[in-house]
C-alpha cells in the first residue's frame, strides 16, 4: 500500500512540476486582469514535494537516508 502511494505522489510530483515549469515560462498576456497562480512558486512546491517522494521510496527500498546530521540520534 505505501509503494502505490509513494508512486502516486511521485507520478503527481513529476507531472505537475513539469506543466508548472513549462506555464511558468510562457511570456506573459498584455491584460489588466492578475494572475491568480503563481507558476513559479507551484515550480518550487511541486518540485519539493517531487524530492520528498523519491526520498520516501528510497526509504522504502532499504536505503536509509537519515543519519542524526540535524540534532537526532544516529542509527547503527
Amino acid at each position: 500500500m505505501e509503494w502505490i502511494v509513494t508512486s502516486v505522489v511521485i507520478g503527481a510530483g513529476v507531472l505537475l512540476t513539469g506543466f508548472a515549469a513549462w506555464k511558468s515560462g510562457q511570456p506573459k498576456k498584455d491584460s489588466l486582469r492578475a494572475r491568480w497562480i503563481s507558476w513559479p512558486l507551484v515550480t518550487l512546491v511541486a518540485g519539493a514535494v517531487l524530492i520528498m517522494g523519491v526520498v520516501h521510496a528510497m526509504n522504502l527500498a532499504g536505503l536509509h537516508t537519515g543519519g542524526g546530521m540535524l540534532g537526532g540520534p544516529a542509527r547503527p
